[in-house]
């Protein structure tokens, strides 16, 4: 029985050889923050933008969230003040005042 082979006909587009060790790339705090501002600004998705700058959506997604959680404690942070507080001399009640006015 003999076997035919059949030739693809369709020509190769594009070919991609990655060379070199694949070393992890090390992005800035700068960095996140600017991919993430951009997806803010362009109102483009996140895949897009990963896309464009050459990442992962998953890393985009992480910054985004990291962001987000990292803005969240700060503003519970700034909802805590305290006012310092200014004490009167001629207003402080002695005790025997104090016994006095309270009914």
């Amino acid at each position: 029985m003999d076997t035919v082979h059949t030739a693809i006909t369709e020509p190769m587009r594009r070919l991609e050889v990655f060379t070199g060790a694949g070393r992890r790339r090390k992005w800035s705090g700068k960095d996140n923050a600017r991919f993430v501002a951009e997806i803010v600004a362009s109102g483009a998705s996140v895949c897009s933008v990963a896309r464009r700058q050459g990442l992962s959506p998953q890393q985009l997604f992480g910054w985004r969230r990291q962001l987000r959680e990292a803005a969240a404690s700060h503003s519970e942070a700034d909802e805590v003040q305290f006012v310092p507080a200014v004490v009167d001399q001629h207003l402080i009640l002695s005790p025997r005042k104090v016994a006095q006015a309270e009914p």
